[in-house]
C-alpha cells in the first residue's frame, strides 16, 4: 500500500517565505507544491466547481503520480442531502474526469446533523457507480 502526503489546498499566500519562495507567482504554486508533496485536497470545489479548463491545467502541472482529492459539491451533500444528485454529480464527474489517473478520490463530506440513512447511502452509491465512480 502506498501513501500520499499533502495538505488541504495549495494556494495560500501566507505560505510565501515559509514553504514557497517569497516571490513565487500564484500560477507557479501548484507545480512547486507538487514537486515536494504527493497529493492535495481541493476544497474550493465544495463551494463552486472549477471550470473544466482549470482542472485540465492542474493535471498538466503535476506528474502522473500526483493525486488530487476533490471535495464534492455541497449541492450534493448538504443541500440535496444525497437525494437526486444526478445533475451536480454529472458536472462533478465531467470535470474530475479531466484529471485522469491523477484523481485520487472524491470526498463527500456530509453535514454533521445528517442522520444515518443506509438506504439513502446505498441509492447514492448506486448512482455514483452508474456515473463512473
Amino acid at each position: 500500500m502506498g501513501f500520499y502526503v499533502g495538505t488541504s489546498g495549495f494556494s495560500y499566500k501566507e505560505w510565501k517565505g515559509a514553504f514557497y519562495p517569497e516571490k513565487i507567482k500564484p500560477a507557479e504554486m501548484l507545480a512547486w507544491y507538487a514537486e515536494r508533496l504527493t497529493a492535495v485536497e481541493i476544497n474550493n470545489t465544495f463551494y463552486r466547481m472549477s471550470k473544466i479548463s482549470i482542472v485540465e491545467s492542474w493535471a498538466m502541472e503535476v506528474s502522473e503520480t500526483f493525486r488530487f482529492i476533490i471535495k464534492a459539491s455541497r449541492r450534493i451533500n448538504h443541500f440535496k442531502r444525497l437525494k437526486e444528485p444526478e445533475e451536480p454529480l454529472e458536472f462533478l464527474l465531467a470535470a474530475t474526469d479531466k484529471l485522469g489517473p491523477r484523481l485520487g478520490a472524491i470526498l463527500f463530506q456530509l453535514p454533521p446533523n445528517m442522520r444515518c440513512d443506509l438506504e439513502r447511502c446505498r441509492l447514492s452509491s448506486a448512482t455514483c457507480r452508474g456515473g463512473r465512480l
